[in-house]
């Protein structure tokens, strides 16, 4: 029996979903707030664990015209561009986990997902406002008055998840960071930046990371500050080049001319979340940040995001309208392995940096290096697939 499956929200976690069950006998909406795709935005980085199964989906081609394969990340120090630390990437982790780490928009990866996913499975201003469920599947209300039925619904609308607030009562705490994210023509970059390269300035309560997009046509960076006065919340508004420039003074001059040379620039709050309790209920379940909002260490937010999406796929693929509620419980169960795993790592590198009273971009760099180095196969060597039906309990979380 057909499967239908309404999702709410289109970023990536949602249009990754449409994108692995496309083919199948099952039915996929996508409820999306914006009416159309969003503008350009930030740039992002995958990892060899999510490389692999959007190659399997077919999108291998359409990444390979626009990402930048990533030769290496080098950390430089924040004041004078001092190289700290060089770890390889490209080849290296091709060799030993079967795929590079291109560096792409995430605009570009949205459209690959969009048309892997097929025509019309995404629908545009829908703006969801509630969720009935009953015993035989579930309603989802939008603001015009419009609503989709479905026998399960996927909330994967962010680290603002209405979705999640039905299911759980899980809240924000205070954001305590602000994350700004920009993007520069290439030809007015400084020339070091051009380089298939992350470089990243660390400094004491701030970060830097830069590297080329658009098949080398742009340059992307993501800078974090502390919050301060101001708050924004999850969801982007237009940062200002000025703020950015006031805060890093005294920072890389080669850091500064990208933040001058930007053509766009955004701003979110990062808030700082507990483990979100309670993933599925009945037919409902949760999937990317709505679930499991992610600190950025080894690059890993937006990679999670695949993987959950074709880990739930992968339970779902085989279930039945009836069997469907039980699928997002065995997917919610097993993901949640990994994913709490992946938080404890994120929180042992920032009590190690801690506990040595150094928070120094050197202490860092060696930190971080340790880090990839314990955690690395386990991380980029995973097999989302392999959290289905089929798997091994409790392998997720190895």
């Amino acid at each position: 029996m057909r499967v239908r499956v309404v999702v709410v929200g289109a970023g990536i976690a949602g249009t990754a979903l449409a994108a692995a069950l496309a083919g199948s006998r099952h039915e996929v909406v996508v409820l999306e707030q914006a009416p159309g795709p969003s503008p350009v935005g930030a740039g992002l980085v995958l990892t060899p664990n999510a490389v692999r199964p959007l190659r399997r989906l077919g999108l291998g081609p359409a990444l390979d015209r626009v990402a930048v394969p990533i030769a290496g990340r080098d950390v430089l120090r924040y004041d004078d561009d001092l190289l700290l630390g060089a770890t390889p990437q490209d080849g290296a982790h091709a060799e030993r986990y079967g795929a590079p780490n291109p560096a792409l928009l995430r605009a570009d990866l949205h459209a690959a997902l969009l048309a892997a996913a097929g025509e019309g499975a995404v629908r545009g201003g829908r703006y969801v406002t509630d969720l009935l469920e009953s015993s035989d599947g579930v309603t989802v209300r939008c603001a015009d008055g419009r609503s989709a039925h479905g026998d399960v619904a996927i909330g994967a609308d962010g680290a603002n998840s209405l979705i999640r607030s039905l299911v759980n009562t899980e809240r924000y705490r205070p954001a305590r960071r602000v994350l700004y994210r920009g993007l520069a023509p290439a030809e007015r970059a400084p020339a070091l930046l051009r380089e298939p390269r992350v470089r990243v300035w660390s400094g004491r309560d701030r970060y830097i990371a830069a590297y080329p997009v658009s098949a080398g046509r742009r340059v992307a960076f993501t800078a974090t500050v502390p919050a301060g006065a101001r708050d924004p919340d999850s969801w982007a508004v237009r940062g200002r080049v000025a703020d950015l420039l006031s805060a890093f003074a005294g920072w890389s001059p080669t850091a500064r001319a990208l933040f001058s040379a930007a053509e766009w620039v955004g701003m979110w709050g990062v808030h700082d979340h507990g483990p979100v309790p309670v993933w599925s209920r009945g037919r409902v379940a949760l999937l990317g940040d709505a679930a499991h909002p992610t600190l950025p260490f080894f690059a890993q937010p937006a990679n999670q995001a695949v993987e959950d999406a074709v880990a739930l796929a992968a339970h779902l693929r085989e279930a039945t309208s009836l069997e469907a509620g039980a699928a997002l419980e065995r997917y919610a169960r097993r993901r949640r392995q990994r994913t709490d795993r992946l938080r404890e790592v994120n929180e042992e590198i920032l009590a190690a940096v801690r506990a040595g009273g150094d928070d120094s971009p050197e202490a860092w760099t060696r930190t971080a290096a340790k880090a990839e180095d314990a955690h690395g196969d386990w991380i980029y060597g995973h097999e989302a697939e392999d959290e289905g039906p089929g798997g091994v309990p409790g392998d997720a979380g190895r």
